[in-house]
């Protein structure tokens, strides 16, 4: 019996590890062989400063092809990168019965917490997908490595140059994170409790330079853990023929070397600077607004952005400027979500309108 007990107790020491939360960032890449077979490569970062253990144990994944089949893909390849991360590869190849277009997803637990743009979130699972168009034979772009640590006040740069390159044009796009739908092989939902990595200081800025294929954050300013993603859009003769999602966990660190000049605030979901209508006299232009989608027949989502801290108030109005719905936000804040719903109200044209103390935006959307 008190060999039963011992190893009951050593399961129970083993088990944090066994979970810890360990995953950093993830993408996956697909390569036509031919007919509708397919090479495709799962590719994970893991924290070995938290989870060592439990990255080690990450032998395989559970891959969804999007035509409703799954397989066990084995890891093939590990190295280590600056930060104490981890790279795995696990590859495994896969044929469709015809041709079309698919999603091909990875959906894990135990992405790394402590993450001070996902706040209120206790739903650690990370969820990869790439989709692919299996009507052109083609690869999805290689990117090089992530990168994984920066400096307070100084220059983040993330290389989006494709290391191995074709004849296919790419964009980059930074969108909230994706999350699955209910299942085993769920469908890319977002993350509407995502902030970007800007907001929470609302300084600085954090976007997609094509000039010169990076992702830059000029400059963090607040210590600590912030997750990012990306969608890497492959286009042929103007139409896309592949998307690839990305996501990423960046330290900010005190480190040596030179900082840099904190730029006024843009928002990277809006793609440039903070612009508005101001209601009163203001020294600077303070408000952003996104409301999607567009157009609804059921609820309407308002996502508002000040560039400062302040009490934000968002109303739904009507065309004749009656003011139907008003939400205050219950203290400062730099951004606020929250829904209005259109049910109730006759097919047209309404305004929602986001307002501080010293400006206001809208935004027309329709019924």
């Amino acid at each position: 019996m008190k060999s039963v007990y011992k190893v009951f107790l050593l399961i129970l020491l083993a088990s944090p590890l066994c979970f810890a939360t360990h995953i950093r960032g993830g993408e996956i890449m697909a390569s036509h062989v031919s007919g509708q077979n397919y090479n495709i490569k799962v590719r994970l970062y893991f924290d070995l400063n938290i989870g060592e253990g439990a990255a080690t144990a990450q032998t395989n994944v559970l891959v969804c092809f999007g035509d409703g089949s799954t397989k066990e893909f084995q890891r093939s390849k590990t190295e280590k990168l600056p930060g104490n991360v981890l790279v795995s590869d696990y590859e495994g190849a896969h044929t469709y019965a015809s041709s079309g277009t698919f999603q091909i997803s990875v959906s894990l637990e135990n992405r790394t917490p402590g993450i001070l743009n996902f706040p209120n979130s206790g739903d650690t699972r990370a969820f990869f997908w790439t989709v692919i168009n299996t009507q052109v034979p083609n690869a999805t772009p290689v990117l090089p490595y992530l990168v994984f640590e920066a400096g307070v006040r100084q220059l983040f740069k993330i290389e989006l140059k494709p290391a191995v390159a074709d004849a296919d044009s790419i964009t980059v796009k930074l969108p909230k994170l994706s999350k699955p739908s209910p299942g085993e092989c769920g469908v890319r939902m977002l993350e509407h409790n995502y902030m970007y990595p800007n907001e929470v200081s609302s300084t600085g800025t954090f976007k997609v330079i094509p000039s010169v294929n990076q992702l830059v954050w000029q400059a963090p300013e607040v210590l600590g853990n912030y997750i990012f993603a990306m969608v890497v859009s492959e286009w042929r003769d103007g139409i896309i023929i592949s998307e690839s999602y990305r996501e990423g966990l960046i330290t900010v660190l005190d480190k040596p070397g030179p900082t840099v000049e904190i730029p006024p605030y843009e928002s990277a979901a809006n793609g440039g600077l903070i612009t508005s209508t101001p209601n009163v006299q203001s020294a600077e232009v303070s408000m952003a607004i996104e409301a999607y989608p567009v157009p609804t027949e059921t609820f309407i989502t308002v996502k508002a952005y000040s560039k400062k801290r302040s009490v934000v108030t968002l109303q739904l109005i009507d065309i004749k400027g009656r003011v139907l719905r008003e939400i205050k936000s219950g203290g400062p804040v730099i951004s606020v979500q929250e829904e209005f719903d259109m049910r109730s109200l006759a097919k047209g044209i309404y305004i929602i309108k986001a307002a501080n103390e010293k400006d206001s935006v809208s935004q027309k959307v329709l019924r």
